[in-house]
């Protein structure tokens, strides 16, 4: 039997990749274009850089909610890494810190179709470059906090 929050947690990823593939006035709204991808174990090859992977982090429960019966909804923090990676040059900074703007922009004020009631914020970026051999390579790393509820199943 699979947690109430499994089909959830899924749910809020593709609504995010959904919304970075979203095309306006025929441009996407990132520099990945298409290749937005719901899962951190998709291979990148140098020729379908930049690209931008969306995977969960971590969950905490915030607190519980008791109806009179004691199985009220339980309120939870998701944090969802959303990875964009960058083939780079000696502007790789530059690359890193206009993609993640993008993201920002793309998910400001963001409501999830299903999901409106979900509240998603930025809680913080990390940027890193890997050298290897004579490429260079960029990931920002943003943080998204997603607040959801689940009810309780009575027993």
């Amino acid at each position: 039997m699979s947690h109430p929050s499994e089909n959830i947690r899924a749910a809020i990823r593709q609504a995010l990749v959904d919304r970075l593939k979203t095309k306006v006035d025929d441009n996407f709204l990132t520099d990945a274009g298409d290749k937005i991808y719901g899962s951190r174990s998709k291979p990148l090859f140098d020729q379908f850089l930049p690209a931008i992977l969306i995977y969960t982090r971590n969950e905490n429960i915030i607190e519980e909610r008791f109806a009179t019966d004691g199985y009220g909804a339980t309120k939870r923090e998701l944090e969802v890494a959303i990875e964009a990676v960058v083939l780079g040059n000696e502007q790789v900074d530059d690359s890193l810190d206009k993609i993640s703007k993008q993201i920002e922009d793309a998910l400001d004020g963001f409501e999830m179709p299903t999901r409106k009631a979900d509240v998603v914020k930025l809680k913080s970026t990390e940027m890193d470059v890997s050298i290897e051999g004579s490429k260079i390579y960029g990931a920002a790393r943003l943080t998204y906090s997603i607040t959801y509820y689940t009810s309780n199943q009575q027993p």
